[in-house]
């Protein structure tokens, strides 16, 4: 219309803010280094329970970090076409051997840094199979293993050449075994938490394939013996003492000593005393009642 005023609309044209440009420039950096990075072959890989940070040939990881849920990190060094790998860890210990990917699997050995040994094999990155562990003191393990502890059939040799072959749990002789010292003393019988423990006859296969079967038996290098319950480690329950002298004492024992009822042969012909026992003599002292021996002594061991 004649006249009016022409309003003339100006589109202001949109600024751009200096963040989102900063941002967008982040992101095509960050795509860029990850193309470049698989380029290269380095990935990251997670499998139960390590991570792997590095670079990967033919699809195995050969040169890169790895990390544990325990903290625990190292170095992994490995050939693109072997199973054979190397880990240095950060607590100074070494593995070599299989590795599936990133994980232990096979045999192999690791070197600790106290100059400990573990020989044998892995499952699932874990110590678990049959293997050989070899401590710096000199004592060693052979036999089956559960997560680095020996669990099943296994024999330790401790460093002063005593042993024990039998069964294991958790890392404790549990189940049934042999204990032998090298004064020639010997032990066929129960274990519990690697207490000799026991009221029950047992079957003992022992290392050389012979089977031993009865109740829980100490054999001393003097010539005693006993045959009978243990609890913890001692005589405890009901159990028969035959010295070397010939005199014998079954009956009842508290913590290795004759308490309570029982029956001392004195083995010189005489008729055997039945009575009661306290505190290794007998209760009730009379000018006719010979003195009983003191029972010896039982050597033990601990893995």
């Amino acid at each position: 219309m004649q006249g009016q005023s022409t309003r003339t609309v100006r589109r202001r044209k949109r600024r751009t803010s200096p963040l989102a440009l900063t941002l967008a420039a982040a992101l095509a950096i960050i795509a860029l280094v990850g193309v470049i990075l698989l380029a290269s072959g380095y990935r990251y890989i997670s499998k139960d329970g390590v991570k792997f940070s590095g670079h990967v040939k033919n699809g195995q990881p050969v040169d890169g970090s790895v990390h544990y849920a325990d903290g625990i990190s190292g170095k992994l060094t490995k050939e693109a076409d072997s199973a054979q790998g190397k880990i240095v860890y950060s607590t100074g210990d070494v593995f070599e051997g299989s590795l599936k990917g990133i994980v232990r699997e096979g045999k192999g050995t690791i070197t600790y840094k106290n100059g400990d040994t573990y020989a044998g094999d892995f499952t699932a990155d874990k110590l678990t199979g049959e293997a050989v562990f070899t401590a710096a003191s000199g004592a060693t393990y052979t036999g089956s293993v559960v997560d680095g502890k020996p669990d099943g059939k296994g024999k330790y040799v401790f460093a002063d050449g005593s042993y024990y072959y039998g069964e294991w749990k958790d890392g404790k002789r549990n189940g049934v075994g042999e204990e032998h010292y090298p004064d020639g003393s010997y032990y066929y019988g129960a274990f519990a938490d690697d207490k000799r423990t026991g009221s029950a006859e047992i079957t003992v296969t022992l290392e050389n394939g012979m089977v031993y079967t009865g109740k829980n038996k100490f054999a001393f290098s003097n010539g005693d013996t006993y045959v009978g319950d243990y609890l913890g480690g001692k005589r405890n329950g009901s159990g028969k003492y035959i010295w070397a002298s010939g005199q014998s004492y079954d009956g009842a024992w508290v913590n290795d000593v004759m308490e309570g009822n029982g029956t001392y042969d004195f083995g010189n012909g005489k008729a055997p005393y039945v009575g009661t026992f306290a505190g290794g003599q007998i209760a009730e002292s009379t000018d006719t009642v010979q003195t009983p021996e003191t029972p010896a002594a039982a050597e033990d061991t601990a893995a």
